[in-house]
């Protein structure tokens, strides 16, 4: 019964890495968007569209307006008094109401997928720079191995030459590779600081500990495409609203009339007031070509992005196997250069080689090790792309 638990444990081990490292990346990712001058920008823009619903919700077209006059005459003895007070307001025109109820669904609607895009698009810029961080922190790594082998071989120099099996000048080389050693890690800590103060400053202070990517789930849609979809709807949505609005709104009024003293007419009078724009082409010409063009417009940056994405996610795929191979021959470079040095460096506490051949069969095994690292995190990143590419981005 313990082996099968075992086997579950491991199975599941790395689901629950990756479920651990979506959670941390999304945390990571509401930060920046938090930050993030442009989301912050289309957040407001979504409240200012979706505001509009206040028009769609009233039961007049627009703003009811009132108006008065007084007039009097004073010719004579006697005296004419004549006051009017009208209340009117724009009505809707037959469909006005439920195409801009449309419309403004539809412009809430693409603002979102564009605020989704743009997460999409901080991921993107956090999966480079953690993996940047990632590179630094082996090339770091790398640095102090090096240091670290560089003084042990020092350490057998100095015995040899103090036994006089080499002379003391060989002395000098080991000594010279120690403190060269000694510089690239102090590059390889500064280049790592500065990567980490990179992501840092995107994310407002979060360290780039995060684990690496699992492969991304496939089934949400794209958000480039989702946003082009959404603009496309907009604009359509717009032009049936342009069509339900082929002249300005009627205004319909209320008034009443006070008549008093040498009138035709003395006492108090009520009526109704109707105002109909009429239809012109010199209004309707413009924003029907307004419309359209927004539609030829989104209808061909939709097209483009299918296709971006398309290649995309196939170019994605093939920097994926390719640095699945590099890295499967990196580490077996890196294993015989390992054997090696290893062989090397007992031959040379043996007497059997000099130093040079030493320190010529170290230079390949560092070379071998960076380039594993470097293979390694090329690996990494080229799934984060492939995420990316897909349009993964946790927490959309």
């Amino acid at each position: 019964m313990r082996p099968i638990l075992l086997l579950l444990a491991l199975l599941l081990a790395p689901i629950a890495a990756g479920a651990q490292g979506d959670s941390l990346l999304a945390r990571h990712l509401d930060q920046a968007v938090s930050l993030d001058a442009a989301s912050r920008g289309l957040a407001a823009q979504r409240g200012a569209v979706a505001a509009r619903s206040a028009t769609v919700r009233s039961p007049i077209a627009g703003s009811p307006a009132v108006s008065g006059a007084w007039r009097t005459d004073t010719r004579g003895p006697r005296e004419a008094l004549q006051f009017d007070l009208e209340v009117g307001a724009p009505i809707w025109l037959p469909g006005q109401r439920s195409a801009l109820g449309n419309a403004v669904a539809t412009g809430v609607t693409e603002v979102e997928r564009q605020i989704a895009q743009r997460r999409l698009e901080l991921a993107g810029l956090l999966r480079e720079y953690w993996w940047n961080a990632v590179l630094a922190a082996r090339d770091q790594r790398l640095a102090r191995d090096r240091l670290a082998t560089a003084r042990d071989i020092a350490r057998d120099v100095a015995r040899r030459a103090q036994l006089g099996d080499i002379p003391p000048s060989d002395s000098l080389l080991a000594q010279n590779e120690t403190l060269a050693a000694e510089l690239a890690l102090a590059d390889a800590e500064a280049a790592l600081v500065a990567a980490r103060a990179v992501y840092a400053t995107l994310t407002g202070g979060a360290e780039p500990d995060l684990p690496p990517e699992p492969p991304a789930p496939r089934t949400a849609r794209h958000p480039l495409l989702a946003a082009a979809e959404a603009s496309l709807a907009r604009a359509e949505a717009e032009a049936r609203l342009v069509a339900a609005t082929p002249r300005d709104n009627p205004e319909l009024g209320v008034f009443g009339q006070s008549q008093n003293g040498n009138v035709t007419e003395q006492g108090v009078s009520l009526g109704l007031r109707l105002r109909l724009p009429l239809a012109t082409e010199a209004r309707n010409a413009p924003r029907r070509a307004a419309a359209e063009a927004d539609i030829t417009r989104t209808t061909a940056v939709l097209a483009q992005q299918q296709r971006l994405v398309r290649a995309g996610v196939l170019a994605a795929e093939q920097a994926l196997r390719a640095a699945e191979e590099a890295f499967r021959i990196a580490r077996q470079r890196l294993s015989v250069a390992d054997q090696q040095l290893d062989t090397a460096r007992r031959a040379f506490r043996a007497g059997e080689t000099g130093i040079f051949d030493l320190y010529r069969v170290r230079q390949l095994q560092l070379e071998a090790a960076g380039a594993e690292a470097r293979a390694s995190v090329q690996l990494g990143r080229a799934r984060s792309r492939l995420n990316q590419a897909v349009g993964y981005a946790p927490g959309l």
